[in-house]
């Protein structure tokens, strides 16, 4: 039987996950707005979706990001649900709000740009933070130079590392894409991948020995990238 615990770091790794590798320069020039979105397995049954919508507004690029799941492992039943907006200036945060809710547990967190920092109100922390940090939300390629991220939950500050293991290639709507698998350790346990433009592409990793696995059903030319 799993403790609560195991659960909550199960839902906290099937929500965040980053990853990386070297782009060209006009990849990573100015963010493309799109739509991604990703079915959620679990031991290959489906328990949820994941997806980010990225749109811009004059020099404005507006972020929202929607996650539902819900299953069981074991004889323990869950349901997810998490919300959240980000707001950037070209490759600076200016604000986020997100609310995250397990099961009866809530949590939440707002950030804003004030000068040099960013304040951050959360249920984990609350402060001020350097302007730089980015939020775990991962659709951001430049994710991957970060040690320290926000934790788009509850806006803890977290350490992360990440590792390149190599480049494969993956089946997406039939079509095969090379991409950059990346593994990541700290706060966060997962291999992400991304294609060579930096869109996000899949996500797998293991917790009490049920697999997750992030498989996405929107096409990639559609997908936003940084």
């Amino acid at each position: 039987m799993f403790s609560k615990s195991t659960l909550q770091k199960c839902l906290f790794t099937a929500v965040f996950v980053l990853g990386g590798t070297a782009i060209t320069s006009s990849a990573a020039a100015a963010t493309t707005p799109g739509r991604t979105e990703f079915e959620i397995l679990m031991n290959g049954k489906p328990v949820g979706r994941h997806s980010v919508t990225v749109s811009k507004s004059a020099d404005i690029t507006n972020v929202r990001i929607a996650i539902d799941m819900a299953g069981k492992i074991g004889p323990i039943g869950f349901t997810y649900r998490h919300r959240c907006e980000e707001a950037w200036r070209g490759t600076q945060l200016t604000s986020l709000n997100c609310t995250d809710k397990e099961n009866r547990s809530s949590k939440s967190v707002a950030a804003n740009l004030r000068g040099t920092d960013l304040v951050v109100d959360g249920t984990g922390f609350k402060g001020s933070a350097p302007a730089s940090l980015l939020p775990s939300s991962w659709w951001r390629f430049s994710t991957i130079n970060q040690t320290r991220l926000l934790d788009s939950r509850d806006g803890k500050l977290s350490r992360v590392n990440v590792n390149r293991v190599g480049e494969e290639v993956l089946q997406i709507g039939g079509t095969p894409v090379r991409a950059n698998h990346y593994r990541v350790r700290g706060a966060v346990n997962t291999d992400l991948w991304y294609d060579g433009t930096g869109r996000w592409v899949r996500t797998a990793f293991k917790i009490a020995g049920q697999s997750f696995d992030y498989r996405k059903v929107t096409t990639l030319t559609g997908s936003p990238r940084e």
